[in-house]
């Protein structure tokens, strides 16, 4: 009882100090955040969210900008070049323990805003290969994502447990590249850890014929209970063209981060105008439509910043 006691007036403690220190105005007019490939979803997103920002805050500019993705995104955000950036909750964990592509070089100056929306790891093949199982990949040419990015450590980890990441072709191209050489016919297939449905695929499966390949449930529990980041998924029937069967996957999330130059305040002020209406920012983007109150702070590998957490205690 004396530790409840305890662990509960130090959170009162909290957050009596976090409610007392912040300001109503933003501290400068233009902002940085990183994302994504425009090819992926996080670009997008990020236009998004500047629009939704413009419109609450006319003189404040939200600059979006393209990049690599979630480990670039974490290396910016460490040397405080961009203010915010939408990573793969996998990766900000490697990058908080140090672990992975971040052996050795452990990022702490980071803090966590919000978590947006899941993506599904996906593999896709053409559908003439005849691929169907993760075992039936062997010997073929597949994508696999650059080196070091968080769509590459997905592949690997996957197809390792499947015991088919020795017996593939590994292909180190980014998404654009493999959904062009597939549609060419130079590789058999490709895995793009993306919300869904990705409008790139869309477009890829109104070219060529592809398929879906599932995860099987039991490499599905596997996952989950070898990795704390992987979560059950599913591809629901009609994603995309051609897709009749729901397809069994797993998924990790999307969450926003911010780095060193943004202040409590200023991350405070962003996170309740950008994330203080969540059932509405649906009408924005469909990839925000299921955001909740709850889901807001949901599998978040990184502590959750002051401003970030007295804004979503602040949340209707």
């Amino acid at each position: 009882m004396k530790q409840i006691i305890g662990i509960s007036a130090l959170l009162l403690a909290v957050a009596i100090t976090v409610g007392g220190c912040f300001g109503s105005g933003l501290s400068r007019n233009e902002y940085t955040i990183a994302t994504g490939s425009k090819a992926g979803v996080y670009y997008p997103i990020g236009e998004t969210l500047a629009m939704i920002l413009k419109k609450v805050f006319p003189e404040i500019k939200l600059n979006i900008l393209e990049t690599g993705g979630s480990v670039e995104n974490l290396q910016l955000l460490k040397e405080g070049k961009v203010d915010m950036a939408l990573v793969q909750n996998d990766i900000a964990f490697y990058a908080t323990e140090g672990e992975a592509m971040f052996e050795g070089q452990k990022i702490s100056n980071i803090s966590g805003i919000a978590t947006l929306f899941p993506e599904v790891v996906q593999i896709i093949v053409r559908k003439e290969t005849g691929i169907n199982t993760l075992n039936d990949m062997e010997n073929h040419k597949i994508a696999v994502g650059t080196k070091d990015s968080g769509t590459f450590y997905n592949a690997q980890q996957i197809l390792s447990l499947a015991g088919v990441w020795e017996k593939i072709d590994q292909q180190f191209i980014n998404a654009g590249d493999a959904m062009k050489s597939l549609q060419e016919g130079k590789i058999d297939g490709f895995i793009f850890t993306s919300g869904l449905p990705n409008p790139s695929i869309v477009e890829l499966a109104k070219k060529v014929e592809i398929t879906i390949v599932p995860i099987a449930p039991e490499m599905v529990q596997k996952l989950v209970s070898t990795y704390s980041f992987y979560y059950p998924s599913s591809i629901e029937p009609n994603q995309y063209p051609g897709q009749t069967e729901e397809v069994s996957a797993i998924e990790i999330n999307a969450i926003i981060l911010s780095g060193p130059s943004l202040s409590e305040n200023d991350q405070y002020l962003l996170t309740k105008n950008l994330f203080g209406q969540p059932n509405e920012l649906g009408q924005s983007h469909p990839r925000l439509s299921k955001m909740t109150k709850n889901s807001l702070r949901r599998q978040m590998p990184v502590q959750l910043g002051k401003g970030a957490y007295k804004a979503h205690s602040e949340t209707p």
